[in-house]
């Protein structure tokens, strides 16, 4: 019998949260739910779910730390009651799949994220090859599958190299910070974590999922599972 999958919901509204959970059992989904980011990591370090809903206003932090975090490994559906569009770009820029603004029709939202899974949602513990990605003239990427182009800036393609040239292990944040802009990284500073998160968008991909070979490694840097052929 197959399992049914795994979605995370991280919700600080009792009521929403019990809504969310009950809708997500009736469409036949094992769910999580968490009150804040603490409760999402200490449910984090046992499970692996291949989605999560992330409510972004959470009052133990800002949810797009989390959006960050999880995007590289799962789908991530962000809702928000703050009709903002600079919210909504940096949860796009960070990975998020989608982001659904309250109020929301609890059925709506299922559909979305069961519709995404039925593309995206991988096997536990595999990851597919970057098969539908490619690398053209320059520092362009080309995706055969869904007929898009992308053009990398020369930091981006910089730190792409240095991800497939270290495929399957962890390059650090130190090293990047180093290699890219010739300084030693610097803790107090985003701009490493906004530079992958940049390029994980433009390795997007609905029809493979590629941008999840892309993996932070917590406490360590990044990983990228996979390859992407040169274009001949």
């Amino acid at each position: 019998m197959t399992r049914a999958p795994t979605v995370l919901v991280v919700e600080d509204d009792l009521k929403l949260r019990a809504l969310l959970n009950r809708r997500f059992e009736a469409e036949g989904i094992d769910v999580l739910t968490a009150a804040g980011m603490v409760d999402a990591r200490g449910i984090l370090r046992a499970v692996t779910p291949v989605a999560a809903v992330v409510d972004v206003g959470l009052e133990d932090s800002n949810g797009l730390e989390l959006v960050a975090d999880l995007a590289a490994d799962m789908l991530v559906v962000v809702i928000t009651g703050t009709r903002d569009l600079e919210l909504l770009r940096q949860a796009m820029a960070l990975g998020a799949a989608d982001v659904v603004f309250k109020p929301f029709d609890d059925r709506e939202l299922a559909i979305r994220v069961l519709a995404r899974l039925g593309r995206n949602a991988p096997r536990a513990g595999v990851r597919g090859a970057a098969v539908c990605l490619e690398r053209a003239e320059g520092r362009n990427l080309v995706c055969t599958r869904e007929g898009r182009e992308e053009r990398l800036s020369m930091r981006e393609d910089q730190t792409l190299s240095m991800l497939l040239e270290r495929q399957g292990r962890v390059v650090s944040r130190d090293e990047l910070s180093r290699a890219i802009y010739d300084e030693p990284w610097d803790p107090a500073s985003r701009r490493v974590d906004a530079l992958i998160a940049r390029l994980r968008g433009k390795l997007h991909c609905d029809s493979c999922g590629v941008q999840r070979n892309l993996t932070t490694v917590h406490n360590a840097g990044y990983r990228f599972d996979g390859s992407i052929p040169d274009r001949h």
